[in-house]
C-alpha cells in the first residue's frame, strides 16, 4: 500500500479532504497497476475483486455470447470514471453491510425503520407497500451484489444509457449487429425504491440519518440527500483512511455535533469523535465540502 501523508488529527479539514480527493480520483483506474494509489477501505483486494466482478457481469448483459466483445466492452466500462465510482460504491455498501451486521448484530434486511412502515395502522396501508416493495428489491440486489452481479436496470438512468452506447459502439466497430436491449425506465430499481421511501417517511425522516435505524442502504441515501452530496460520495467516505469527508457529510446533513459523533463512531469505531464535534455547524462543513469539489 502506498500511502499519502495527510494532517494529523482534524485541525486542518481542507488540507485533509484535498488529500483524500486526490486519492479518490484514482479509483476510475481501479483495474489498473495505480489501484493501490486509493484509499485501503475502498481499495483493498477484495473490494476490487468485487468490481471486477460487477464490470464483467455487465459486459455478458451487453454482449451476451460475444466473448470478444465482453473483454472489449468490459474494459471500456471500467475506463469511464462515472461507471467506476458508481460499481465501487456499491462495493462498499456491501462491504459495510457485512462488516455492521458481524460487529454491531445490525440487520442487513430488515432494519427498525423499515420494520415501522411495515406497520400499515401506524403508516398507512400506500408506505407499508412501498416498504414491502423495498425491502423485497433490496434483499434481491443484495443477493445479486454479494455474488459479483449488477442488473443492468439497477444500473441508473444515465448509467445506462452510458453503458449501452459503449456496447453499441464496440458492436459498430466490429461490424456486429447490436443486441435489442434498451435502457429500463428505473421505476422499480432499488435505488428509486429507497428514494420515494425517504420521501415519505415524514416525522420518520430524521431517523433515516441514524445507521443503526435505517440500515446501510437506506442510510446511504439519506445522507445523500441531505448534505447535497452523490451516494457514492456517502459512500466512498466511509471506506476513506481519513473519516474527516464523513464527519464532514453528517454536519453538512444537519445533524448535531454530537449526534454526527455517535453516527460517526458507529460507522467507524477507529474514529475520534472530536473531529465532528470541532465542526461548527451543517454550514461551514458544506463550506468546506464545496471548497475541495
Amino acid at each position: 500500500m502506498i500511502q499519502t501523508a495527510h494532517p494529523t488529527g482534524a485541525a486542518d479539514a481542507k488540507v485533509a479532504l484535498g488529500v483524500a480527493d486526490h486519492r479518490l480520483a484514482q479509483i476510475s483506474g481501479v483495474l489498473g497497476p495505480q489501484a493501490m494509489l486509493g484509499p485501503s477501505r475502498a481499495l483493498d483486494d477484495e473490494t476490487i475483486s468485487r468490481v471486477r466482478g460487477f464490470v464483467a457481469d455487465l459486459a455478458g448483459q451487453l454482449v451476451g455470447d460475444h466473448a470478444v466483445l465482453r473483454v472489449t466492452v468490459g474494459d471500456m466500462l471500467a475506463a469511464d470514471r462515472a461507471i467506476m465510482l458508481h460499481l465501487h460504491a456499491l462495493a462498499v455498501e456491501t462491504w459495510l453491510i457485512a462488516a455492521l451486521a458481524n460487529s454491531r448484530g445490525l440487520d442487513s434486511v430488515l432494519p427498525p425503520l423499515v420494520q415501522r412502515r411495515l406497520d400499515a395502522g401506524a403508516a398507512g396501508a400506500d408506505a407499508a407497500t412501498l416498504a414491502t416493495t423495498m425491502l423485497a428489491a433490496q434483499s434481491r440486489i443484495g443477493q445479486s451484489l454479494c455474488r459479483m452481479r449488477l442488473p443492468l436496470g439497477e444500473l441508473p438512468r444515465d448509467l445506462q444509457h452510458l453503458a449501452h452506447a459503449i456496447a453499441n459502439h464496440a458492436f459498430a466497430a466490429m461490424a456486429i449487429a447490436p443486441r435489442e436491449l434498451a435502457p429500463e425506465d428505473g421505476t422499480h430499481a432499488r435505488l428509486w425504491l429507497l428514494r420515494r421511501m425517504l420521501e415519505g417517511l415524514g416525522d420518520d425522516l430524521v431517523l433515516a440519518l441514524r445507521i443503526d435505524q435505517a440500515g446501510v442502504p437506506l442510510f446511504f441515501s439519506a445522507l445523500a440527500l441531505a448534505s447535497g452530496h452523490s451516494r457514492e460520495t456517502v459512500a466512498l467516505a466511509c471506506a476513506e483512511d481519513d473519516p474527516v469527508r464523513l464527519a464532514l457529510l453528517l454536519r453538512a446533513a444537519g445533524l448535531r455535533g454530537d449526534e454526527a459523533a455517535g453516527q460517526l463512531v458507529a460507522i467507524r469505531p477507529d474514529a475520534d469523535p472530536s473531529i465532528a464535534l470541532r465542526i461548527a455547524d451543517a454550514a461551514t462543513a458544506a463550506q468546506l465540502l464545496a471548497g475541495v469539489s
